[in-house]
């Protein structure tokens, strides 16, 4: 009887070893960097040890470099990271995040190779790193986490542990012009649940714990060290890309920043940055996250409202790259995001399309601050530019609203 060949893994799509002397020396190179750009990490290893493997660690995700922040505690276990399968489009960068252990995921979306490379690591006695948030927090909030990520943890039958970030979002925020001298960033290490632990949970009973050891506010840590301060001649710089509503006038995307100064195009001096992120004292409201949960609020209140409700913008398509770029044109045409989903209405590489992707599909859309909204359909990135990229924020807290308006109503 013939012996069955063993499958070749793929290498192109399968989770790789890690290549240590890489880790380690560009890790290195990245901490001297932030080091020299004015940010001090403080890790607190709350077991004393490295987690056991095989096992899981989540980690909130406020900054882009927080994979930088956990490896100050998780170096030595070497986890592998999942990482949003954008990044991997550009030949050279995903050749770099493979072999850092990294391997792609298309964010809220199905994605059984991703599925497949964390049930591989776990199976291989590693451990497994996850930002359940799937994406950076917009104004330094906890932001939701997906219910299948509840699901997951409990199929997997390993440990769970967490690593907690604060200060990361104030170090260098999603909509900011890099990082601020001054900054503090604390991590955490410990363990949430035990395979045993997890075994007699219910998934909704693991939502509860993770939210609660995973829950932050910026603002309110930022209150209890009184001592930092934030400094960058361009601290305000970028906010314009969330503030999309003039509390004065109530005009759309007259909002604009230049240093530290937050100004209207109809109403001049609106207000500025202190050194800890706070207006000026006499403003409506204390700080941008306020500001932003109230327009967040207003556009509540119009899809409430307006049955009809939907956002329009003519659009420039772009789709994965040729390994040189992370994306390519690709065409033309307008979005339309209503109660039934996203509609895109125009050309993909020369032909003319009409491609739907209903609210059950999308959870939520993703964003670029000032550049871009995105959704994942398998493997390839649908990436919209709209010709106002200022409201790229508007994209995304609407499909977040109109999604959530259908669960209630189920």
């Amino acid at each position: 009887m013939k012996r069955e060949k063993k499958k070749k893994v793929n290498n192109n799509t399968a989770v790789q070893k890690e290549n240590g002397l890489l880790l380690m020396i560009l890790y290195g190179a990245v901490r001297v960097y932030y080091f020299l750009r004015g940010i001090r990490i403080c890790g607190v290893n709350k077991l004393g040890k490295q987690p056991d493997k095989p096992a899981i660690v989540l980690c909130n995700h406020g900054s882009f470099i927080d994979f930088v922040y956990a490896q100050t505690l998780l170096i030595k276990s070497r986890p592998h990271f999942v990482a949003a399968r954008l990044y991997f489009y550009h030949k050279q960068l995903g050749w770099l995040l493979r072999k850092l252990g990294c391997f792609p995921k298309s964010m809220f979306a199905l994605d059984t190779e991703s599925t497949k490379n964390c049930l591989r690591v776990l199976k291989d006695g590693g451990i497994l790193a996850m930002m359940p948030e799937a994406r950076l927090s917009t104004v330094g909030q906890f932001e939701d986490i997906q219910h299948s990520t509840f699901s997951f943890l409990k199929k997997a039958k390993v440990p769970v542990y967490t690593v907690k970030l604060q200060g990361d979002y104030f170090s260098d925020p999603k909509w900011g012009n890099g990082p601020r001298r001054g900054s503090v960033v604390e991590a955490e290490l410990d363990i949430l649940f035990t395979a045993e632990q997890l075994a007699e949970l219910s998934p909704e009973q693991i939502r509860a714990a993770v939210e609660k050891r995973l829950y932050y506010d910026e603002f309110q840590w930022l209150a209890t060290r009184p001592h930092i301060r934030y400094r960058s001649k361009r601290l305000a710089e970028g906010l314009e890309n969330l503030l999309t509503l003039c509390p004065v006038c109530g005009e759309k995307y007259t909002v604009y920043t230049k240093g530290t100064q937050i100004l209207c195009k109809n109403c001049g001096h609106l207000t500025a940055l202190d050194h800890r992120y706070g207006f000026e004292a006499g403003f409506r409201f204390e700080n941008f996250a306020q500001w932003y949960n109230w327009q967040k609020a207003q556009m509540r209140q119009k899809i409430l409202e307006e049955e009809d409700f939907a956002l329009r913008s003519e659009v420039e398509l772009r789709l994965p790259g040729d390994g040189k770029r992370l994306t390519r044109s690709s065409g033309r045409g307008e979005c339309v995001l209503d109660r039934n989903g996203l509609r895109y209405t125009g050309t993909k590489d020369g032909e003319q399309v009409d491609v739907c992707f209903p609210l059950r599909q999308i959870y939520r859309l993703l964003f670029g601050a000032g550049e871009n909204f995105e959704t994942y359909n398998g493997t390839q990135i649908w990436y919209f530019v709209p010709q106002v990229k200022q409201s790229a924020v508007d994209w995304y807290v609407a499909s977040m609203l109109l999604y959530d308006e259908t669960q209630t109503e189920t």
